[in-house]
């Protein structure tokens, strides 16, 4: 009896807080949606006025700017390196170079050249976010019915990861949000948040998997790609009776790499359930096999990424889910800031984060022909892809991101716009963002290495594998650990593929060595295709989605 009145209270909780969300966040923003550019405009205003007195505001002459064209002519497109050394000095020296207000913590990710990129991270920033998130949440529990009812399962990455030399801590804007959710929320959430902690990818994702398989009324599930889902169906396939005998028990047999407090979380946080093994094992037996349809009958809906490389796991998702279950688009994010809220939920459009980024846009081709015209978001169409630029409240000014989006709406007269993919010399399957220059350092040191003489190489990323096709135009090189010592090599200039590889989220490489004047048929099919001779380059990094050569017809077989 005590449980189902908590429950009711809870949900009652839940509902005044969306209703005060609905008030307060929602209704501003959408009234906003009916003049974007103005917002944009107003936003602008106040980014520059704010950091004007900062050492990057005074080179550039914010004070003066009065105009979108004025603010194109006094700063010129940004990439991070370009940032990093205002990034670095006002971290150690505690001066306003970039921005006036000094950052609490950093999101970290990968950068070109092997460095980490550090994005600032102040309290106006965890602010904007949290309004962002609060806005999404509504409006999936507005589109989705009894969505909230239930328990929830949300993954992210850990809030903290590491400090800087400084004493600064760095780590996940997802995950900070996730760990500071009011006590209301966080009773709801179903994995502990100290096992996002865990650094043994094997164990920890084993414990979300058991946690997870504990509860049978999650009604939301919440990761940013969906191969993290798919991971979790992978270990219930295969170690569904060890699973079982863990809820049974009560108990896991495995913590001993844990820290003493983990430890005792986990063991205090995981209580034996025999109700709920047997259900377990009663539909194992009956199906064969547990789905996430079976598992959690009362799923209401999955949010997370559906476009760009991860639209090619939907399908696998799908198959798992009942046909009721929502598939809800998370939105355009990255570590630099967040690009989209979905705020039509059961179309999965979102619109530009109008308040807290000014965006600027150029088309597709234009940018790739270095012929750019930038637009504001007022003039951006329907059915076009552009890449896109952001001015954000944390310091990057008019930041090439190399992203490509597309315009798939409009809401009422703000454009929709959703993730295609990463732009030239980019490539994400799964959240490793892999560059070009990144593979470029890797195969000088393995040439220097093993001695080879490698005229021509070529890398696909296979999305709907997770897995890169690695070709070499090399006779076959019986060389032990030439892959592993690959992996490393990008490990070592890519944390997110290190990451990715390690929670085996991303299949190992997969190598092959090319017949003697492959490169040539390669560069010959290219300029068939319409490139121009004098100006042909080999694109080393692709997606394999894009390249239509047949590389496999040329590799040698034994």
């Amino acid at each position: 009896m005590i449980l189902p009145l908590i429950n009711v209270v809870l949900n009652g909780l839940i509902r005044l807080r969306m209703f005060l969300i609905k008030h307060i966040l929602w209704s501003s923003l959408i009234k906003k949606t009916r003049n974007p550019q103005q917002t944009q405009n107003e936003l602008l205003k106040q980014i520059l006025s704010k950091n004007k007195d900062t050492v990057f505001g005074k080179e550039h002459g914010f004070e003066k700017i009065r105009s979108y064209e004025e603010f194109c002519g006094a700063i010129p497109i940004q990439s991070y390196e370009d940032l990093r050394g205002y990034i670095e000095k006002q971290e150690k020296e505690k001066k306003l170079y970039l921005t006036a207000e000094q950052p609490i913590m950093y999101a970290q990710t990968s950068g070109t050249t092997g460095k980490p990129k550090f994005i600032s991270i102040s309290k106006n920033s965890i602010s904007q976010y949290r309004k962002s998130q609060q806005v999404f949440a509504y409006a999936v529990y507005a589109s989705i019915s009894g969505v909230y009812n239930g328990k929830m399962l949300g993954i992210r990455s850990p809030a903290v990861e590491g400090y800087l030399d400084t004493g600064t801590p760095y780590g996940s804007m997802s995950g900070l949000i996730y760990k500071s959710m009011p006590g209301l929320v966080r009773s709801r959430f179903v994995v502990p948040t100290e096992i996002f902690e865990i650094e043994d990818y094997e164990l920890k994702y084993y414990l979300i998997t058991a946690f997870s398989l504990m509860e049978g009324n999650v009604t939301l599930m919440a990761t940013a790609n969906p191969s993290t889902i798919l991971k979790l169906g992978d270990i219930i396939g295969k170690q569904a009776d060890r699973l079982i005998h863990n809820i049974k028990t009560g108990t896991f047999t495995n913590l001993e790499k844990l820290g003493a407090d983990q430890k005792k979380s986990i063991v205090q946080s995981f209580k034996k359930n025999t109700k709920r093994a047997s259900e377990l094992e009663n539909i194992l037996s009956e199906k064969g096999n547990l789905t996430f349809a079976d598992i959690w009958p009362n799923l209401k809906a999955v949010c997370t990424w559906t476009g760009g490389s991860c639209s090619v796991l939907i399908h696998s998702l799908q198959k798992q889910l009942l046909p009721s279950t929502n598939i809800v688009e998370m939105g355009y994010l990255s570590s630099e800031f967040r690009g989209s809220i979905t705020v039509d939920v059961l179309n999965n459009r979102g619109i530009p984060t109008l308040e807290e980024n000014f965006f600027e846009f150029v088309k597709k081709e234009e940018w790739e022909n270095e012929t750019p015209t930038f637009l504001t978001l007022e003039q951006i169409e329907g059915g076009k892809q552009y890449y896109i630029f952001a001015t954000t409240q944390n310091g990057l000014y008019r930041y090439c991101i190399n992203d490509i989006i597309e315009v798939n709406g409009t809401y009422n007269k703000t454009p929709t716009i959703r993730f295609i993919q990463k732009g030239k010399g980019v490539t994400n399957i799964t959240g490793e963002k892999l560059y070009e220059n990144q593979l470029i350092q890797t195969m000088k040191a393995i040439k220097q290495e093993y001695s080879l003489d490698i005229s021509f190489f070529i890398m696909l990323a296979d999305q709907k594998r997770l897995q890169y096709h690695l070709y070499l135009e090399h006779e076959p090189v019986e060389e032990f650990g030439l892959s592993e010592n690959l992996e490393e090599k990008l490990s070592s200039l890519n944390i997110e593929y290190e990451n990715k590889r390690k929670s085996g989220r991303l299949q190992p490489l997969n190598l092959g060595f090319l017949k003697f004047g492959t490169g040539e048929a390669y560069k010959k099919h290219c300029i068939d295709n319409g490139q121009r001779e004098g100006q042909f380059k080999v694109a080393h990094l692709q997606y394999k989605k894009d390249c239509i050569f047949e590389f496999h017809q040329h590799i040698y077989t034994e």
